[in-house]
């Protein structure tokens, strides 16, 4: 049986939702949970404080219900740090084995719009191969207008 959690907290002025997933088999009773502090890296401001967050979250599940409360940063946005200049922590890191107490305090440092590896491939690969048919076809503006759209006498070029 899976129950879910709701918790509710008000911090910095805004609304922070935590949510907690008790997994099967497992007493509300018996589990320890972790109190999460989320602060902004640059103003060590409070951003979310997350309640009752199971010690086997992991670090892009804390991502998500951070989310949750600041919709404009999503998960991939995120950069989540134990120290304010450290370095990040990956999504598979799990919170207990992370060396903090029953109360964890992360940085929070937004990385910006993310893009896909797609689009970053089609822009890497479509430069060079407008390049290339411009010079091919001879544009005015690269050649001499008398050269312009004509084709060249060296097979090299074909």
């Amino acid at each position: 049986m899976v129950q879910q959690l709701h918790v509710t907290s008000l911090s910095g002025g805004r609304l922070c939702q935590s949510s907690g997933i008790l997994r099967k088999g497992v007493q509300a009773a018996k589990m320890k949970h972790y109190e999460v502090e989320i602060l902004d890296a640059k103003t060590k401001d409070k951003l979310c404080f997350l309640d009752k967050v199971e010690p086997n979250a992991t670090i892009g599940e804390i991502k998500s219900m951070f989310h949750k409360s600041h919709p404009q940063w999503y998960p991939t946005r995120q950069s989540i740090r134990l120290d304010a200049k450290g370095k990040s922590l990956k999504d598979e890191d799990v919170l207990q084995q992370l060396p903090v107490g029953t109360t964890a305090t992360f940085y929070f440092r937004d990385l910006g719009a993310q893009i896909s590896w797609v689009t970053v491939f089609l822009t890497e690969y479509t430069g060079p191969l407008v390049l290339y048919l411009m010079f091919y076809f001879r544009v005015p503006f690269i050649y001499a207008s008398k050269y312009d759209f004509s084709t060249s006498k060296h097979w090299v070029v074909q």
